[in-house]
Formats: C-alpha cells, sequence, structure tokens
C-alpha cells in the first residue's frame, strides 16, 4: 500500500471524520448520484436478470449496495469498507436486507485479504478510487477485475479530475445550482491532480474488461461501466 491510500485508509478509519460526512451527505432527491446508481442496476438487468452475488468496496453507509439488492431480490451482497464508523452505520442502513448482506472490514487495495470472494456477478464501488493514481490505481482495478465471475459486471461511480481548464471553470460556476450544498462536509486529503476519465478507462483495460463505457457524466463525476469476457475464450 502506497503512502498516498494509507493516508486515504487512516482519514476514513477516523470515527469522529466519517460520522461528520456521513452527516452531510446528500439524501433522497437531493442526491445528483441517485440517478446513475439506478442506471447501474438497470442496465445490469437487460443482459444478468438475476446476479447471485454482489459486491460494493469502500461501501461506505451501502447507498449503491441497497439500489442493487433491491433490483435483485434473489442476490446476496458483500458490504466491504476500512471504516468502523461506516459499517455501523451500514448495518442499520442495509438491515432490511437481513442475512442477505455479510460485512467485511478491509483496505479496498487488499480486497482478498479481506476476505471478498471471487466469481462476483456485479462488483461496484463508488467515490473511493480517486485516492488512488498511477500503478496503484490500476493494481486496484487488475484485483477487482480477478474477482469477477465470467460475464461479470464491473461498475465505478467516482470523480474525476478536469482535463481541461475552460471547461474546468464553466463547470464550477453552474454546479452548485445542481448539486445539494455540502458546506459542512469536512476536508480530506486528496492527491491532485484526481484520476482522469481516461486513466478509469486504461484501469478497466487492466482489468482485463474491454466491454465498457461512460454511461453517465455530471460536472465532475462519471459511471464507469464494463462487463467481463463470458468465458475465457470470448
Amino acid at each position: 500500500m502506497s503512502e498516498q491510500s494509507r493516508s486515504a485508509a487512516a482519514v476514513w478509519s477516523d470515527a469522529e471524520f466519517a460520522q461528520a460526512w456521513l452527516g452531510a451527505d446528500p439524501q433522497g432527491p437531493q442526491d445528483l448520484l441517485e440517478l446513475p446508481r439506478h442506471m447501474a442496476a438497470r442496465l445490469v438487468a437487460e443482459e444478468t436478470p438475476q446476479p447471485a452475488l454482489i459486491v460494493d468496496v469502500a461501501s461506505g453507509a451501502g447507498k449503491f449496495l441497497s439500489v442493487l439488492l433491491d433490483a435483485f431480490p434473489d442476490a446476496r451482497g458483500v458490504w466491504t469498507d476500512v471504516s468502523d464508523t461506516m459499517l455501523e452505520r451500514a448495518r442499520t442502513d442495509l438491515a432490511r436486507f437481513g442475512d442477505r448482506v455479510d460485512f467485511m472490514v478491509g483496505d479496498m487495495t487488499a480486497l482478498r485479504a479481506a476476505g471478498v470472494p471471487e466469481q462476483v456477478d456485479v462488483l461496484v464501488t463508488s467515490r473511493a478510487s480517486h485516492h488512488l493514481a498511477g500503478e496503484e490505481l490500476r493494481n486496484f482495478y487488475r484485483e477487482v477485475g480477478s474477482l469477477l465471475a465470467p460475464g461479470g459486471w464491473l461498475v465505478n461511480l467516482d470523480h474525476i479530475g478536469p482535463e481541461d481548464e475552460v471547461w474546468d471553470k464553466r463547470y464550477r460556476s453552474v454546479r452548485k445550482k445542481f448539486a445539494a450544498p455540502r458546506a459542512a462536509t469536512p476536508s480530506h486529503h486528496h492527491n491532485y491532480p484526481l484520476p482522469s476519465e481516461a486513466d478509469h478507462l486504461d484501469g478497466y483495460r487492466a482489468a482485463g474488461v474491454s466491454d465498457v463505457d461512460v454511461a453517465w457524466k455530471a460536472f465532475y463525476s462519471c459511471l464507469f461501466i464494463g462487463r467481463a469476457s463470458r468465458s475465457p475464450q470470448s
């Protein structure tokens, strides 16, 4: 694990920080990311109507996992995150799914060490991989790619760094009119520049997932979704 990812893990493991972040996270209609979460579920359902195993990496309170478990009532879910505070919140928010959810505390850069299983039909992660960069980001994608079942889906809803200064200025000027205010959100360290859209697409290729697209984009957030080959020969 690099110094950058150790620093990020330490921040999210801090109970006071995690509680403050959860308190400021938008809910319901104010949450700009609700649409892409539901888009991802619908896109998966078009070709995989009955996934058996869904894993949510760096799951936080489990927002993305809850959308998918609602969409696929026969699926089992795995929640994993480095934060004990997030675990406590997720156990409450995901309690309605009963024993359909397994909880595993661990860092996103060491998923096997955390006990995350293989043969995953849908692996999702959200607002987490932008803390990684360069080879560490590619290694993350390689590991999650190796956990997928044939035909499994890899979904990443994450923030990206702007590549164009003109568009960066335009987005910063207007995004506050569309997103819920987060003035109380505690600040946390990011290594800049954040990974770009191209960096994430390179990561999918590193994962062996070439069937990939940017299904949604708004300002500095993208929904990347791709499907692994259905067999080693395909």
